[in-house]
């Protein structure tokens, strides 16, 4: 297989069975703030946490897993491939080996494909856009279209969505929620 761009491991996610004590848990020991919540297209609730005014998101907690031993409770590993282009070629080098199994989604906040490692733990690649909107948000991507038109659907996606503004408005309100010397 092609090596993919560079990317570094940005956030994990698990599935939990009690998601208001996990996150009491995270938010109270590990200082932990909540940066969005939400419901998913599947009706389960879904929590996101940070410690990062300039990160969405590093830890995500989402209701669904049902109390079972042996039962896989991670949500994803997402790495961050940098740039909408360096998605794009991850998406044509995945493609190309034959990787049939995943998603594009356009979250406002970022573009993402989901796929699974050889053990079938999931697995999102993604990159961050210059807007915000709440979460979760799950629309249309194409990375076949042209990079002009994928923005220009990002910032339709976000402005039809209350609450959304630029990225850079969003840090600068994370700033000032996420008491000073919390960057993880």
């Amino acid at each position: 297989m092609a090596l993919l761009p560079p990317s570094r491991l940005e956030h994990f996610g698990i599935n939990v069975v009690d998601l208001d004590a996990m996150e009491r848990f995270y938010v109270d020991t590990f200082g932990f703030t909540v940066s969005d919540r939400g419901t998913r297209f599947n009706g389960n609730r879904i929590v996101f946490l940070t410690k990062s005014p300039s990160d969405h998101h590093q830890f995500v907690l989402t209701e669904g897993r049902r109390d079972a031993a042996g039962e896989n409770p991670i949500n994803q590993i997402s790495f961050n491939v940098g740039s909408l282009d360096n998605l794009r070629l991850c998406f044509e080098r995945l493609s190309a080996e034959g990787h049939d199994d995943f998603m594009q989604i356009n979250h406002g906040n970022a573009w993402s494909i989901y796929t699974h490692d050889p053990e079938g733990n999931p697995i999102e690649l993604f990159a961050d856009s210059d807007w915000h909107t709440p979460q979760p948000c799950r629309g249309d991507l194409d990375l076949t279209k042209p990079v002009q038109v994928i923005l220009q659907e990002t910032e339709d996606l976000c402005s039809s969505r209350a609450g959304s503004s630029t990225r850079n408005e969003w840090i600068a309100r994370m700033q000032q929620a996420i008491p000073a010397g919390g960057d993880a």
